[in-house]
């Protein structure tokens, strides 16, 4: 939707006052040579000549090489060589931006040095919003540059996994729950926004993509367009935190950003130069996705022999494990073939489901420049075999990224990067797909008796094909059934591109122009198969495709004045300013579906035209939806190259919240977005004041805010799509197109866009050589005007309506240290953590509204809300429940030992055991006084504090690295867990089951003292009545037992104790409401990755025809050293990139990669 923008006054004060700066020509301070060199040289004739490279064996250019205690020096030429003349003796300091100073003595005529990555620091040069490099220095806000061979060694399919506990306030849930293409959860400094998105922004080369909220609670997560990326390709990754850093990305920039520039040519270098990297990683399957129990088998408690034996001696056909104890004798355990077998545990039956993945990664790059030009141009072919059985992905990249000066005055800069993609069978963990959610059909469907391999032998006839339909493993039936007959294939093809006119107009003014286009287009393909009832060839199956394209785009122009000197006084100040113009959006989108009608004609021929019946293909498209221009001005200052304030300003026009004239709108698309940061590096104004082992200190503040709007249409009662049901063309002719106008939602005339209003104070200080290393930041950041959806009045004809409400605060520290016991010629190591901690609070809702449901509940589980002045993000009971609502505890006078124990009351319905109701303790449940059900909070989403441990270890060309990270409090809720604890499958259902775990003695229907029975840690509800038991094991009179301890009565009044497999039934059940113990401490260290590396010598190199040559061996994921999840379920299972769903469905295993990588350049 079009509206006629009106420019603030206050943003074109604000320009105005650049231009002016801009076309103002500053006085640059100059000054005479000094005379030192040439009386110094006069000393000596030794002339020292070396050369200066990285560690990957490039060379430097422009590096400076000074003597030590003086101001004589020199820089590297365009092939990293210098001449300087010194005498023996002296010490150069050779330093470069991103780089370690290194101090050489000279011995001799002839040196080479090497210089490292500053890992400390992670560089002297950060980039900034809009791509803009800026001195680590000048900036005063937090931010964190990972280095490119930290990010290429992870060899992770998700960029985002790769950032996994390098950064202070990063939080990433890896998911792996659909397989090797599974999206993760990532925020920064918390979540912002009640009703978005609330992952930052992924900046690749000036273009913007955001990590869509995928894999909720149901279906295959295929991932997002992240997943195209090739991190060879990366030159840099900057972590942007807070809103004075993403302030310029104006809406796009409330949640952070991580900046991505990618690889490109250096000038000035001759020749050709040819990089060779390939990588084989291996996964390791090592653990299930949760702990099971491997002594009893096959049973169940409610069928009338309490998980005894039958009578006959047979087991039950039952795919829960509350049966006898397995004893290796031959029972008849259901199999197809009807043979007796030993009754004994598979403890590891899981591993059928699951696969060792193949992961091999090649990547060729070759580059070259000259003195006007540079490119670089690569290749990458990443091949893996996933975890799940037939579950694979393939990826081809190719990236071209080249730079040319036309004239004096002229540069073009041009990137492309191209990449297709194509996964088969992501593995479904959501929903209730029995049939693929093998996480859930190894804890839930199979008793642990059962041997899945010889199964799998038997299932289908080896002669004709049939699927057996005698057992009762119908559900490993259909998942064998459809792994070996079912295809799901998704591709996806993706180009990144971008071009930028730079202009040198004068020594003090720079124009760019600068496009970027993003294309993303799916297509997926389905081959099914009928199942029948038994999985059987009995359904005809079925053939479909689909696809969706979109693109987005973005354009800039430039006015940059680079930093300028001038003197006021005798003191030296510094002015850098910039004005640009930006307009963005995303181009008409379009998606498709066509699949068979009522079957395939003949089964096992996947094609269209053998559709049962007529196909009506499905064609849908949206015109532009959404549009953005927007202003940015930023003033830079400077004193003594010291002290540096930077001030921008941005005003967005929003199209999202834009309205037409006849629906009398306030116009509130308009956004204005100031930031102030402030950075002030006091040991260079105290130098003679400060003691020498205080070698950097920094003090930074700044000040900001930012905003967003709402989706496209979501104020208009326009129409935003179009579809169309007739064949499938490519270019729609001939059909009939079919809009639907938006009148579900009321609009709000005077909608105004979400503001974040963000502060942040922080230091840097370095001591005893850089040897100790602090960073610290404290922010707080308040979002207010959230864009809420809300229930709208009958007669307004529209069942919502959009509001602004709300205020969400997060506030936090982040802590990082680096130390470096040693550091000499041949060795260092390092020592280095981060440690964060964000608290989000609902301050303020509504008038009308206190709560808000953030995350809905599905069956029994809890829901995720948010209440003014509480966290934002809490877990609460679901209310739905047929049977039951939140479970309360005793609350009695102080200090009574009862208090804070269950309460419980018994309860005659747990099923029948020889015409005898098998009776129980269950618990008490909680109603108000209306009587309607309370919700109560049993969990938080936020982690108390998230930390992360490295070393690094380097001898001479031998490196070692060793990286522990978690997160330590919050609570994570697993349905797989709830759901499996009433199978008796889990290993935390041994207690209480026999003398050996517990159990306490109870009479069984037979008149046995068996010791199966479940002491409760509870104390029975007011007026609570339990029946005795009788020495034959039947029911005795009731006793009122009354605020007793469950032991008490079962000591004191001889009540019935309970069968644990009945408690466990009852309370954990189905239609049973989230137990406090499902909802489970989500405290997790992970040992996360060991790099062993060896680089050759240069004078081995060379005889390979090589100049760098480097071999590593790269672990990840080794093993958690702490999991405080029940039953040691896996925290990566989490089954949506959403953070504020901490739920599984289904499970993923433990496993851990091991990778062998070679690194070549010619």
């Amino acid at each position: 939707m079009s509206a006629k923008f009106q420019k603030p006054h206050l943003l074109g004060l604000t320009a105005a006052a650049i231009l002016c700066l801009l076309f103002s020509n500053p006085v640059v301070a100059g000054g005479n040579p000094s005379d030192e060199a040439e009386a110094y040289a006069s000393q000596q004739d030794n002339i020292v000549k070396g050369t200066v490279l990285d560690e990957r064996g490039e060379t430097l250019v422009g590096v400076s090489v000074i003597i030590q205690g003086t101001s004589i020096g020199t820089a590297t030429d365009s092939k990293g060589r210098f001449e300087i003349k010194a005498k023996k003796g002296d010490v150069l300091l050779i330093s470069s931006i991103g780089f370690i100073t290194e101090k050489v003595t000279v011995t001799g005529n002839t040196l080479r040095v090497v210089l490292k990555d500053d890992s400390q620091m992670l560089g002297e040069v950060v980039v900034t919003a809009l791509g803009l490099p800026k001195q680590a220095k000048q900036v005063g806000y937090a931010t964190t540059r990972v280095s490119t061979d930290e990010i290429e060694r992870t060899n992770t399919i998700n960029p985002v996994n790769a950032l996994q506990g390098k950064v202070a306030g990063l939080q990433i849930n890896t998911g792996g729950a659909s397989g090797v293409t599974s999206s993760s959860s990532i925020t920064i400094r918390g979540a912002n926004s009640v009703d978005k998105n609330n992952s930052p922004i992924f900046v690749i080369d000036g273009m913007i993509i955001q990590e869509p909220i995928t894999g909720q609670l149901a279906g295959t997560d295929w991932g997002s367009q992240l997943k195209n990326l090739n991190p060879a390709d990366y030159e840099s990754v900057t972590v942007l935190k807070g809103a004075a850093a993403t302030a310029l990305y104006g809406s796009r920039g409330a949640n952070g950003a991580i900046v991505i520039v990618s690889k490109g040519g250096k000038y000035g270098k001759q020749g050709l130069g040819v990089e060779v990297n390939q990588t084989v990683e291996v996964t390791d399957v090592y653990k299930s996705p949760v702990e099971l129990q491997n002594i009893y088998g096959a049973g169940a408690v409610h069928d009338g022999y309490q998980g005894d034996f039958r009578p006959d001696g047979s087991i039950l056909s039952s795919g829960w494990s509350w049966g006898p104890k397995m004893d290796g004798s031959l029972r008849n355990q259901w199999m197809p073939d009807g043979k007796d077998t030993p009754f004994s545990p598979h403890p590891d039956n899981w591993k059928e489901f699951y696969q060792t993945g193949v992961n091999n990664i090649t990547n060729v790059a070759i580059s070259g420049g000259g003195e006007k030009s540079s490119f670089r141009l690569s290749y990458g072919f990443t091949k893996t075999k996933g975890v799940f059985l037939n579950n694979d992905f393939q990826r081809h990249n190719i990236s071209f990224r080249g730079n040319t000066q036309l004239n004096d005055v002229f540069s073009v800069e041009l990137g492309v990067k191209y990449a297709f993609s194509s996964a088969k069978n992501g593995a479904s963990q959501g929903g209730w797909d029995w049939d693929n959610n093998v996480g859930m059909m190894t804890a839930y469907h199979l008793p642990r008796n059962v041997d899945i391999a010889a199964y799998y032998k038997q299932y289908r006839d080896p002669e004709t094909g049939a699927v057996e339909s005698t057992s009762r493993y119908d559900k490993l039936r259909a998942y064998f059934h459809k792994r070996d007959t079912e295809l799901q294939r998704r591709n996806e093809n993706s180009i990144l591109s971008d071009l930028a006119l730079h202009a040198n107009i004068a020594p003090w003014l720079r124009a760019s122009l600068k496009a970027n286009h993003n294309y993303y287009g799916t297509s997926h393909e389905s081959h099914w198969v009928g199942t029948g009832e038994y999985g059987g060839p009995s359904g005809s199956g079925g053939y479909g495709r689909s696809g969706s394209i979109s693109g987005y785009y973005n354009f800039m122009g430039m006015l940059q004045m680079p930093e300028q000197t001038f003197r006021i006084g005798g003191e030296a100040f510094t002015v850098a300013a910039i004005a640009a113009a930006e307009l963005y959006g995303n181009t008409e989108a379009h998606s498709w579906e066509k699949q068979t009608n009522g079957g395939l004609v003949t089964p096992g021929v996947f094609s269209f035209s053998n559709s049962m019946n007529k196909i009506d293909p499905k064609f849908n498209y949206s015109p532009r939806s959404e549009q953005t221009f927007g202003l940015s001005g930023i003033l830079n200052l400077g004193w003594r190259d010291q002290l540096f304030l930077e001030l921008t300003a941005r005003n967005d026009w929003l199209s999202s919240l834009a309205y037409p004239k006849y629906m009398n709108g306030q116009n509130n698309y308009t956004v204005f977005y100031p930031s102030a940061n402030l950075s002030w590096v006091f040991t260079d104004s105290f130098r003679n004041a400060i003691p020498d082992w205080f070698s950097f200190g920094k003090i930074r503040a700044s000040v900001a805010k930012v905003g967003m709007g709402t989706s496209a249409y979501a104020t208009s009662r326009g129409f935003g799509v179009f579809s169309q049901e007739s064949v499938y063309t490519p270019d729609r002719s001939g059909s009939v197109l079919s809009a639907y106008p938006n009148l579900g939602t009321y609009y709000n005339d005077n909608l105004k866009p979400e503001i974040q209003r963000a502060i942040e104070l922080g230091f840097d200080v370095r001591l005893f050589d850089e040897r100790l290393n602090i960073d610290f930041a404290w922010y707080k950041k308040n979002n207010f005007n959230q864009i809420l959806s809300v229930g709208s009045v009958a007669e307004s004809g529209a069942s919502t309506k959009l509001i602004n409400a709300g205020n969400i605060q997060n506030k936090g520290i982040e802590l990082q240290v680096d130390v470096t016991p040693i550091r000499t010629s041949d060795w260092r190591w390092t020592i280095g953590g981060n440690l964060a901690r964000n608290r989000g609070k609902v301050v303020k809702l509504d008038s009308e509204v206190k709560e808000w449901q953030l995350m809905g509940a599905y069956d029994t589980a809890p829901e995720i809300w948010a209440y003014e002045n509480g966290p934002f993000g809490v877990l609460t009971s679901y209310l739905n429940s047929p049977y039951m609502s939140p479970l309360v505890t005793f609350q009695g006078e102080k200090g009574d030992p009862r208090n804070g124990k269950m309460l419980i009351e018994y309860w005659q319905e747990l099923g029948a055991q020889n015409s005898v109701s098998i009776y129980g303790p269950v618990t008490r449940y909680d109603r108000n006084e209306e009587g309607d059900r309370d919700r109560h909070i049993l969990g938080k989403v936020e982690p108390d504090f998230t930390l992360s441990l490295n070393t690094s270890l380097s001898w001479r060309n031998l490196d070692l690295y060793v990286q522990a990270d978690g997160r330590f409090g919050g609570n994570y809720f697993s349905n797989m867990w709830k759901y499996s604890v009433p199978t008796g499958s889990l290993k935390s259902t041994l207690e209480g089951r026999d003398k050996e775990h517990g159990g306490i003695a109870r009479i069984n229907y037979k008149g046995e003292t068996v010791y199966d029975g479940l002491m409760l840690d509870a104390v029975f509800a007011e007026g609570a009545k339990a029946p005795t038991q009788n020495p034959d094991g039947t029911m005795g009179p009731e006793v009122d037992v009354s605020g007793m301890t469950y032991k008490d009565a079962v000591e004191k009044m001889n009540i019935r104790p309970v069968m644990t497999g009945a408690w466990y039934l009852a309370s954990y059940g189905w239609g049973m409401p989230a137990m406090p113990n499902s909802i489970q401490d989500n405290t997790w260290f992970a040992l996360r990755e060991i790099t062993l590396g060896y680089r050759l010598p240069e004078s081995l190199c060379k005889k390979f025809g090589a100049n760098y040559l480097r071999l590593g061996f790269t672990a990840r994921n080794i093993c958690y050293l702490i999991n405080k999840l029940t039953d040691g379920l896996n925290p990566a299972s989490i089954s949506s990139n959403n953070p504020l769903t901490p739920f599984d469905i289904g499970g993923v295993p433990f496993y851990r990669t091991y990778a062998l990588n070679l690194t070549v350049r010619f």
